[in-house]
């Protein structure tokens, strides 16, 4: 196993498993993996690490995902070989476009079409690098449609700002930029959230959205998108820089905050000057009825 991969990997696979307990079955097989890839039984080594995704639901470290790529590859299945990359990749998981191009593992994938559009897709992503702290949700199965992350000069002033751009004609889902944060200074209070978004040929809809989340539930305990708060107001077309809000409740339950932004279909978004503050009661919630701050919040790196 290569130290490099490793290190690579160690903040991320940190984040990654946050909260989730990680069964001795799956780094058992983990280790399996390793070995037979060492005395390169590469097949048996693959599909030792698909045994351990299972021990998880599918999921996986990145770290694992790349090795797992490695031996797919050497055992000739390039489906699984560039499935295993693809996951990774496209969540930004995996960045060094140099090390992968050099990877001697990944040779026999290199006349795979599949190949020369993960790396092209790979290039886009490091010229538009994720914000600190954020990450990309969305449905899985357009990520790859929506160029996400930092346009350098596209804000406000000629400053930084972040942007969710479709680089395909036809989407069906969306692209979806994220955070979460801790709520504690915010409990018992209303709490407002405002920042500034532009829009270019929006087909279907942008949104900014923020939610309260109980731990132990999957039903938030107050959430706003624009579009089904108590006033249905979604970002279409082509605006201009604006403001706006978004006024919610955080009760004494909440275990987490969580906010973003979001674009449906085609089109293109930019948004910078997030902010949370707290607010008078007489200011009312948008949202549905029912010491730990983001982290930069304006993009400039």
């Amino acid at each position: 196993m290569k130290t490099k991969i490793i290190l690579l990997f160690l903040i991320i696979t940190t984040k990654l498993f946050i909260g989730q307990v990680v069964s001795p079955a799956y780094y058992s097989l983990v280790k399996k993996a390793d070995s037979l890839y060492k005395t390169k039984d590469y097949k048996n080594s693959a599909l030792a690490y698909s045994s351990a995704f299972k021990t998880l639901g599918w999921k996986g470290l990145p770290s694992d995902r790349y090795n797992a790529a490695r031996s797919w590859a050497l055992s000739t299945n390039p489906d699984s070989a560039l499935d295993c990359l693809d996951r990774i990749i496209k969540k930004r998981y995996f960045t060094d476009y140099d090390s992968l191009i050099k990877e001697k593992d990944f040779i026999l994938l290199h006349a795979d079409k599949r190949w020369d559009k993960l790396l092209g897709l790979m290039k886009l992503y490091n010229e538009y690098k994720l914000p600190n702290g954020w990450f990309i949700a969305g449905t899985p199965e357009d990520r790859d449609k929506y160029l996400i992350g930092i346009e350098k000069g596209s804000g406000q002033d000629g400053k930084n700002a972040a942007t969710i751009k479709s680089i395909e004609k036809d989407i069906k889902g969306i692209g979806n930029l994220m955070q979460n944060f801790s709520p504690d200074n915010y409990i018992g209070q209303r709490v407002r959230m405002s920042g500034y978004l532009k829009s270019k040929d929006v087909t279907e809809w942008a949104s900014f959205w923020f939610r309260v989340d109980q731990s132990g539930s999957n039903k938030s305990l107050a959430f706003d998108n624009m579009l089904d708060g108590k006033e249905n107001r979604p970002i279409k077309g082509t605006t201009d820089w604006k403001k706006y809000e978004i006024v919610l409740d955080i009760p004494e339950k909440a275990s987490n905050i969580a906010f973003g932004v979001m674009l449906g279909g085609t089109g293109q978004i930019w948004f910078d000057n997030l902010k949370f503050e707290i607010v008078d009661k007489s200011v009312p919630t948008t949202g549905k009825d029912s010491k730990t701050e983001p982290i930069n919040l304006n993009f400039e790196q």
